[in-house]
């Protein structure tokens, strides 16, 4: 038995140094008797210090091994592993006993054994002196690599346990020199070697070894376990930083995150712990320390047993079992992206027969597991409404979380099922159920269209191949993998460039986009990062990119899209630090604004006593939920994000002052809502935000910061009771008119004695009868929509030409009263009052309305009536149908206006003979009886009338005060027509008291005369 030793030491020889001090390691192999292993040992432990000059120190037995007759098993001593060589051919990696070929050399070194990579800039040299123009060595290539190879040794050489240098690539720049320091054993010095670096001008080291790197020992880790990797270096070299390579040799930098956590732990250990563990995982970690500009690092690998993401789809999609003889053919694809892992796929169904698995397809970065199957209509033709197969992944390297399936349920149609039949590229769809479409290799998901009897309009949920890049890069981001200040601006700037492209409007890549911006502002505020001025622009122009159609974002019901955009974007403005303005996209502006100067923006303005940012978005009100709906109509308003820049010190209260240039679309009546979005209630509020009334119907003043609108209401402003006051007055009015006609009816031979009484009461017998007319039509005209349109029509034209007789009748009677007090002595001719009368109570009236029936396109809806109302339209000042009835009707108001104060004057004014004894409370009771019997009369009440048009009804309490003393004088004119001109006339009342008192005379009369006639005769 013999025993071969390998013995390591360290010497200075002058003779093969390259420089005084330098130190070089030499490997030597011993083979001796075993009997003699013991004192062999000693003796050259103890005896071997000084050879040739140099001194020998370190000396060690590093390996050991037992020799057979082809072959010699080897182990390492402590504190030494196999090389790099034994380890790739032998699987030998650690200090295991390992089994080598006799002649191989058994060489295993010390486990703290250090590399120094290095790259130093060598301005003495020029690149074209080593190097042609096609790259190839020049004849001074190997005189200059030696001499660089020389004075990196100087420097190097003085290391201890120093072995070799070798360089790997020389660049252009001068010459920039790539090479390898190679130390047998470990750097107790670290001054040494950053005095080293610092020596080599424009130099980069970085080291391997001096930091100890942990992974989990019992590898491949379990997809979703946990996992630790530890780093401990040898002294404090400050913050670690952590990389991974991952499986396509892309490095990212570690940061904490969803699956990461980064920790410093006692005794210099540096750890990353990892829950929830996925395949983004799997590849090598390094840590990386930075000292006095050497980086010491330390790696090692991480691998996981993968499983994947199962998609499945059957063909066909929905079995056609009406014939319940069929035996179908269908197959099921189950497809997985593109793997490295090796899985075993197994196929398992209760409902099918013949399952039989056929070869698989790579396309599209899938690969395809198909089973072709047999489905017997005779058994699940008319009672089965789905069958099912499960396809189960297997990764046979896992230890617990070993399988992952998918089952695919395939819903038949037999023969009473309803289905929609085939329609282009989508097949025969049973009712209530999807048919299902993958999208093209430039896309990512599927396209689904709905059948529920007949054929329902197509969803895609086909994302950008682009924006799904974009989108697995921000989950990366979250999971802990990538620094996001370092990646911001790359990607929104993808995400700009990609939203827009053609074709990119769609409900799929909509939500991707703001699932993406979510993203990166989550990661970034995880990491505690702030946006700043640079990434803006991006960001804004894409946020404005998916405002540019509003359909897509309506495709799919009760989604919540539009809110989570709206958050977003208020969320990512929260975290950003901005420094100016950005007015770039016409559906997203952004407008700095400082402590109370008014910011405008395209279609508002904001001021605000603190710092704000303020966000314009158009067309994002057709989107959201619809606002207070109830009350106010879908508006296409912006929406004003106000976000607060610094808050306001001290105690003061935040407000801002917003104002609409949407508000000028406000129409007459109709109230203004300032609203905002509550993120508590998830729904448009009001509450801390004040509408400034008619007087500022632009403006909204808030004592918040989030979202903002300014809203019209639905329908005009109501007031409470003003139906019921109306209709209970012209009941009152009608019963009372048709009993003043009837009253005129008795009296009149009585009462109309002259020409003046004449005129007064063929007035108001006329005024009756016509405002009589058109409270008729008015309360036939309550409810116009159970009304035929022609009937709408009829009844606008009735009410306006029956409203102006009224009126110019009360012009006439108007006439009589002043051409009575002007001209005293000059009496009115019958004739001449009738033609005049008659002229303007019908003719008058009956022009008016045809030149405004003709007018307004004849008669036409929404142009000269109103079907809601079935009367005459407003449209603004001046401006709709309803000003031919305003401006006669106001006319005839203000005349008969100043026949009542000639009136006033007359009785004011006394006479000669009443100069001395005139009585002012006799005075006072004729102007009150004045104004009280004519008002009703020549329709001075209506004056309220011009200040209900003038008044709006959102201009509190004014409008209420008007517009009930409107409705309730002039709903009740018939009954104080009455009233006043009819049974208040002490001439009508004696004329019915000595009507009904004849009626009795005469019958008392006649009774005598009878008695005295027979009487005589029988005389």
């Amino acid at each position: 038995m013999s025993k071969g030793i390998i013995l390591l030491f360290l010497g200075l020889f002058v003779k093969v140094s390259v420089a005084d001090n330098s130190t070089q390691v030499f490997l030597f192999e011993l083979e001796v008797e075993a009997s003699i292993y013991n004192n062999i040992t000693n003796y050259l432990m103890n005896v071997i210090t000084n050879v040739d000059n140099a001194t020998v120190f370190n000396f060690n037995i590093t390996t050991d091994c037992t020799l057979k007759e082809d072959e010699k098993n080897c182990t390492c001593n402590t504190g030494y592993t196999w090389t790099s060589d034994i380890c790739k051919k032998y699987k030998c990696c650690s200090n295991e006993i390992c089994t080598l070929n006799i002649n191989e050399t058994a060489v295993c070194l010390s486990d703290k054994r250090v590399s120094i990579n290095g790259t130093t800039t060598m301005t003495e040299y020029n690149y074209n002196e080593l190097y042609q123009t096609d790259k190839t060595p020049t004849d001074e290539y190997l005189q200059i690599t030696t001499e660089i190879i020389k004075k990196l040794k100087t420097s190097f050489s003085i290391l201890p346990w120093f072995d070799s240098l070798v360089i790997t690539n020389i660049r252009s720049g001068s010459v920039i020199v790539d090479y390898t320091v190679q130390l047998l054993g470990p750097v107790t010095n670290l001054t040494q070697l950053e005095n080293i670096a610092n020596s080599l001008s424009g130099s980069t080291i970085v080291t391997k070894g001096l930091v100890t790197i942990n992974v989990p020992q019992n590898q491949p880790v379990d997809i979703g376990s946990q996992a630790s990797i530890n780093c401990t270096p040898q002294e404090d070299l400050g913050p670690v930083k952590w990389l991974l390579v991952g499986t396509q040799n892309k490095i990212t930098e570690i940061t904490n995150g969803v699956e990461a956590s980064l920790q410093k732990n006692t005794h210099l250990t540096d750890t990353v712990y990892l829950t929830s563990i996925s395949g983004s995982w799997k590849g090598t970690f390094t840590c990386q320390y930075t000292r006095n500009s050497i980086q010491h690092t330390a790696s090692d690998k991480l691998d996981i047993a993968l499983l994947p993401d199962i998609r499945g789809i059957s063909e066909p999609q929905f079995p056609d079992c009406r014939n319940r003889n069929k035996k179908l053919k269908v197959k099921i694809w189950c497809s997985i992206s593109d793997s490295a892992e090796n899985y075993s796929v197994t196929w398992n169904s209760t409902d099918l027969t013949d399952l039989t698995s056929q070869p698989q397809e790579v396309r599209g970065g899938f690969i395809y597991y198909i089973v072709d199957a047999t489905i017997d209509c005779m058994k699940y033709g008319n009672m089965t409404e789905e069958v099912s197969v499960t396809c189960k992944f297997t990764n046979n390297r896992a230890k617990s979380n070993r399988d992952r399936q998918n089952t695919v349920n395939i819903p038949v149609i037999n023969e009473y099922s309803q289905f929609c039949e085939a329609e282009d590229i989508w097949p025969v769809t049973k009712s209530n159920h999807h048919a299902i479409k993958y999208c093209d290799d430039l896309s990512s998901g599927d396209r689904r269209r709905l059948c529920n009897g007949t054929w329902q309009q197509e969803i895609s949920f086909c994302v950008n191949v682009n924006l799904y890049d974009i989108q697995k890069h921000v989950q990366e981001l979250n999971k802990g993998l990538g620094i996001i200040k370092d990646v911001a601006n790359t990607i929104f700037n993808r995400l700009q460039q990609t939203t827009t492209t053609e074709n990119f409007i769609s409900y799929a890549n909509i939500n991707a986009s703001v699932n993406i911006i979510d993203g990166m502002n989550n990661v970034s505020i995880q990491q505690s990062n702030q946006w700043n001025d640079t990434v803006i622009p991006d960001f804004i122009k894409s946020a404005s990119n998916l405002l540019n159609a509003t359909e897509p974002w309506l495709e799919v019901k009760q989604d919540n899209l539009s809110l989570k955009y709206l958050h977003t974007i208020e969320s990512t403005i929260r975290n950003a630090n901005i420094s100016k303005s950005f007015n770039l996209t016409e559906n997203v502006k952004l407008v700095l604004c400082n402590i109370s100067n008014n910011c405008n923006i395209s279609t508002a303005s904001v001021t605000s006593n603190d710092n704000i940012v303020a966000v314009e978005f158009r067309n994002l009100a057709k989107i959201l939920p619809r606002p207070l709906k109830d009350k106010s109509n879908l508006s296409d308003a912006p929406i004003l994000s106000v976000t607060t820049v610094n808050k306001i010190g001290g105690t003061g209260v935040f407000n801002v002052t917003l104002s609409f240039s949407y508000a000028n679309r406000r129409l007459r009546n109709h109230k203004m809502f300032c609203v905002f979005w509550n993120e508590t209630l998830m729904n448009w509020s009001e509450k801390g935000c004040l509408w400034g009334g008619i007087k500022n119907p632009d403006i909204c003043t808030c004592n918040h910061n989030t979202s903002f609108t300014i809203l019209m209401s639905k329908t005009a402003v109501s007031l409470l009771y003003m139906d019921e006051l109306t209709y209970v007055g012209l009941g009152i009015s009608i019963v009372s008119l048709v009993l003043c006609l009837l009253v005129e009816f008795l009296v009149w031979d009585t009462v109309v004695k002259s020409n003046i009484s004449s005129f007064r009461h063929i007035a108001l017998v006329n005024i009756s009868i016509c405002l009589l007319l058109a409270y008729i039509g008015f309360l036939a005209s309550v409810n116009p929509m159970d009304s035929q349109a022609n009937w709408c029509v009829i009844l606008t034209v009735v009410k306006h030409f029956c409203f102006l007789s009224v009126f110019f009748w009360m012009l006439c009677l108007s006439f009589v009263l002043l051409h009575q007090i002007i001209f005293v002595f000059d009496q009115l001719r019958k004739k001449v009052y009738l033609g005049l009368s008659i002229t303007l109570g019908y003719v008058c009236p009956f022009l008016c309305v045809a030149a405004t029936f003709i007018s307004f396109e004849n008669g036409k809806d929404g142009e000269y009536y109103s079907k809601e109302t079935c009367w005459l339209l407003y449209k603004g000042t001046l401006k709709g149908s309803i000003f031919a009835f305003v401006i006669p009707v106001g006319i005839i108001v203000f005349i008969n206006m100043f026949t009542l104060f000639v009136v006033i004057t007359k009785i004011v004014t006394p006479t000669v003979s009443e100069a001395k004894a005139r009585d002012e409370k006799a005075v006072a009771r004729s102007i009150m009886k004045t104004v009280v019997f004519l008002c009703p009369v020549l329709g001075i009440t209506w004056i309220f009338g011009l200040f209900v048009l003038i008044i709006d009804l959102t201009d509190t309490p004014l409008a209420h005060i008007v517009n009930y003393a409107f409705t309730v004088l002039n709903s009740l004119q018939g009954f104080f027509i009455f009233l006043t001109n009819c049974f208040g006339e002490k001439k009508v009342r004696d004329a019915l008291l000595m009507r009904f008192k004849g009626k009795q005379s005469v019958h008392f009369k006649s009774e005598s005369s009878t008695k005295a006639v027979s009487s005589v005769m029988k005389k």
